[in-house]
C-alpha cells in the first residue's frame, strides 16, 4: 500500500546537501552519485511537493528559494529522526542492552526464573528483562502480537511457533513419599496408572500426557487437574495420585508440610525438549542472544536438583 508521500529519503537528502553547498556537481561528490542522479532526484522532489526547491544558476550552481529555505529546516530535521531510527534499530538488532520482552510458560517461571534474573544481572546488567507468566495458549498470542521476542515453554506446548532446544529433559514420576511404589526401583506407567494423574488443566498438557499413555499402549488413568504446578505437589503429598514431571526438585516439602519424592519411570518414554519459541521469520536480536546464553547456563543447574523446576 502507497504511503502517499511521493518522496523519498534519499531526495530529501540529495536536496539538503545541494542546498548546503550551493552546486549540484559538488553535492554529487559529495554523495558518491552522479550529477545527473542528483539533478533528476532533487527536480523529481519538487515535483512532488508542488514547489520550486533551489534556482539553476548557469555556472553558478544553485541558490534555495523562498520555499526552500522554508522546508530546509523540516527536511534536515527529517533526515536527522531518520538517522536516529536507524541507530536505533541497529542498537535493538545487536546489542545486549535495553528492554527485552520474554514469555515463560507459567509453570516454568517460579523454578528458572530467579536463576535467570540472577545470571542476567551478573554478565548483561545493561538488559531490562521484562517477563510474562502465561500459560501455553497466552504465550503463543504473546508471540504472534510481536509483544514478546521470545518465549521459555517445551517442545510439545510450542505450537507452531520456531523452537529452539535447550535441553533434553526425561520423564519421571512424583509420589507422596509415604507411597510404597517404586521404593525398590523405576516403576511401569501401568502401575502408576493405577493412581490418578494429578497435572495441570491445561488442554495442551492434557493431551501430551494422553499421547504418552497411549504410545505405551496404557489408558490414561483419571485426571485431577490443578492451576499450579504447587498445587498438582501438595495433592500428591497428600496421597491424591501421582505427577508427572520433566524436571527434578531438590525441594522435597509441599506449602502445606507434606512431602514428595521422585521415582524413575521404566521403559523408553520419550523426552521433552525444553527451550525458547519465537516467531517464523522473526531474526533473534543481541539481547535474546544473552537471554539464551543466560538460560542455557541456567537449565544445568535444573536438571541436576540444583534449581527445583517442573513441567
Amino acid at each position: 500500500m502507497s504511503d502517499g508521500l511521493g518522496f523519498s529519503l534519499a531526495q530529501l537528502r540529495y536536496f539538503v546537501v545541494s542546498a548546503e553547498v550551493g552546486n549540484i556537481s559538488e553535492a554529487a561528490e559529495q554523495l558518491c552519485a552522479s550529477q545527473s542522479t542528483v539533478s533528476s532526484a532533487v527536480m523529481r522532489l519538487e515535483r512532488q511537493l508542488g514547489v520550486q526547491l533551489l534556482l539553476r544558476h548557469h555556472a553558478r550552481g544553485v541558490s534555495l528559494t523562498p520555499s526552500g529555505r522554508h522546508l530546509l529546516r523540516e527536511a534536515r530535521d527529517l533526515l536527522g529522526r531518520a538517522r536516529n531510527l536507524k541507530e536505533r534499530g541497529d542498537a535493538l538488532a545487536g546489542d545486549a542492552a535495553g528492554r527485552l520482552d520474554v514469555g515463560f510458560l507459567s509453570s516454568l517461571a517460579p523454578f528458572l526464573l530467579p536463576g535467570v534474573h540472577r545470571l542476567t544481572r551478573q554478565r548483561y546488567a545493561d538488559i531490562r528483562l521484562t517477563v510474562h507468566e502465561e500459560p501455553a495458549d497466552r504465550l503463543a498470542a504473546l508471540l504472534r502480537e510481536g509483544r514478546c521476542e521470545l518465549a521459555v515453554t517445551y517442545d510439545f506446548l510450542a505450537g507452531d511457533a520456531r523452537f529452539h532446544s535447550l535441553a533434553e529433559l526425561p520423564v519421571h514420576a512424583v509420589l507422596a513419599d509415604g507411597d510404597p511404589l517404586g521404593r525398590s526401583g523405576p516403576v511401569e506407567l501401568a502401575e502408576l496408572a493405577t493412581r490418578p494423574l494429578v497435572t495441570l488443566n491445561a488442554p495442551d498438557v492434557i493431551r501430551h500426557a494422553e499421547k504418552l499413555f497411549a504410545n505405551a499402549g496404557v489408558p490414561l488413568p483419571r485426571v485431577i487437574g490443578t492451576a499450579s504446578v504447587e498445587t498438582t505437589r501438595g495433592l500428591v503429598a497428600a496421597g491424591s495420585g501421582f505427577a508427572l514431571m520433566y524436571q527434578r526438585t531438590e525441594v522435597t516439602t509441599t506449602l502445606d508440610g507434606g512431602t514428595v519424592r521422585t521415582v524413575e519411570i521404566a521403559g523408553d518414554l520419550p523426552p521433552a525438549s525444553l527451550g525458547v519459541a519465537m516467531m517464523h521469520g522473526l531474526t533473534m536480536s543481541g539481547r535474546g542472544m544473552a537471554f539464551l546464553d543466560v538460560l542455557g547456563s541456567t537449565l544445568p543447574a535444573a536438571r541436576s536438583g540444583t534449581r527445583p523446576g517442573g513441567p
